[in-house]
Parts: structure tokens; sequence; C-alpha cells
């Protein structure tokens, strides 16, 4: 099963030792996502537009952080994810498209 999954997600793209990947969800039109901080040292604080992440749809998104279940509320695809990243750590997020 776990190879499958990384089978169904993929690099979007990669700014230094950062690293944005993505998968479609339910409901349709819908994203998880994980920003991967590959680099040893000290945390990251990462910014990209959802739209840059393949988040099109005009009416926004509900964003929210996985693993604590934080929302970082509703955005719209030119507004812009802020997270802080640790040293070979993740930020893992789901943004589930709004009607």
């Amino acid at each position: 099963m776990l190879v499958l999954l990384f089978l169904l997600i993929h690099c979007l793209f990669q700014l230094g030792q950062i690293q944005f990947w993505t998968r479609p969800i339910e409901p349709d039109g819908s994203w998880a996502f994980v920003v991967f901080n590959s680099a040893g040292a000290m945390p990251s604080r990462v910014t990209a537009k959802l739209s840059h992440l393949g988040m099109q749809n005009p009416a926004g998104y509900n964003v929210t952080e996985v693993f604590d279940g934080v929302s970082l509320g509703v955005m719209k695809p030119d507004d812009v994810l802020k997270v802080s990243v640790n040293p070979t750590g993740v930020f893992f997020g789901k943004a589930i498209v709004l009607s």
C-alpha cells in the first residue's frame, strides 16, 4: 500500500532544499500537499501561492495542517501559504475545495 501511495503523489518543484509534493484527494478538486525541507541545519520559513501548487479553484479551499488538525483558514489561489518546516522535516496539509 505504501508503494501505491508514492505512485500517486508527485513532486511539483524544488526550490533549493525545499520540495513541494501534491496529490489529488476526495472530494474532487481537493489536494493533499507536502512541503519537505531536506536541509539539515535550521528550520525554513516557506512561502508559496496556492496556484503554484496546482490549486486553481476560484472559490478557494479550506486549508488544514494534517498532523495537528490546525486550520489555516480559507485560502484562494492567489493567497500565499506560509509555513515553517523543521530540518529534514515536512509540513503535511490538505486543501478541501469550496463550492
